[in-house]
């Protein structure tokens, strides 16, 4: 997945689920950290070239990745909760 293409399928595929879900809800905020971890991995595996084209692609802002990550951050990995 650390591709441009399975990142972006990655991230469509949550954006979408965030945008079904409520905002501050569990699952919203279990959401937007795994987008946080996505964005990292972003970050770290892609050209700055391929970064613009994914953030402008999926349409997302520099004010919500950042958000996102700040998500990822401040909480558990998403991974640790399905233990």
């Amino acid at each position: 997945m650390r591709t441009y293409d399975g990142l972006s399928v990655v991230l469509t595929e949550k954006l979408h689920e965030l945008y079904g879900l409520t905002p501050g809800t569990a699952e919203y905020r279990r959401i937007e950290r795994l987008l946080g971890q996505y964005c990292y991995e972003a970050e770290e595996y892609l050209s700055v070239a391929e970064l613009r084209l994914l953030k402008g692609t999926l349409s997302i802002s520099g004010r919500a990745w950042q958000r996102y990550k700040a998500a990822f951050v401040a909480g558990i990995p998403p991974e640790a909760n399905n233990a």
